[in-house]
């Protein structure tokens, strides 16, 4: 389940049932449950103690300037199937990088605009000045890059 964090968005009662639900599903289907979200996510699970015992925490980490940033956003524009090859430099990866925060939902985020602006434009590949001169969305809601809870021992 993606987003469960916004289950905090509902009153004590709305919250309860479910979490009930959750649990319920875990025991009539016999599965495994997988939930995603924001930091809240955590807290919102937390919410009913039996559930939360039943769910580890993993929290993904900022994407680095390495091979497997480079090989993601590669991974990416190949997705977009654009018909020309986008092949960026090393500055582009970088500025990409610099500019989504290392935050896995703003690469694909950016991505994914940088290659629709590619196919309205007829450029039909990503380029390294539509990379340099995109700008991002969030920059309008003044998001901020979260530090990294640290796991307690």
């Amino acid at each position: 389940m993606d987003e469960v964090h916004n289950l905090l968005a509902g009153s004590y009662r709305e919250q309860r049932r479910f979490l009930n639900m959750l649990r319920f599903l875990s025991n009539d289907l016999c599965a495994s449950l997988v939930v995603f979200g924001v930091n809240e996510a955590a807290e919102a699970v937390r919410g009913d103690e039996q559930l939360a015992r039943r769910l580890d925490e993993h929290f993904l980490p900022l994407w680095d300037d390495d091979v497997e940033f480079s090989q993601l956003v590669q991974t990416l524009i190949a997705a977009m199937q654009l018909e020309r090859g986008s092949g960026l430099s090393l500055q582009s990866l970088r500025t990409i990088l610099a500019v989504t925060g290392g935050v896995t939902s703003r690469v694909f985020t950016m991505i994914k605009a940088l290659a629709i602006e590619a196919i309205e434009t007829g450029e039909e590949r990503i380029t390294d000045e539509a990379v340099q001169s995109w700008q991002p969305i969030w920059a309008k809601h003044s998001w901020t890059v979260r530090n990294q809870p640290q796991p307690a021992f």
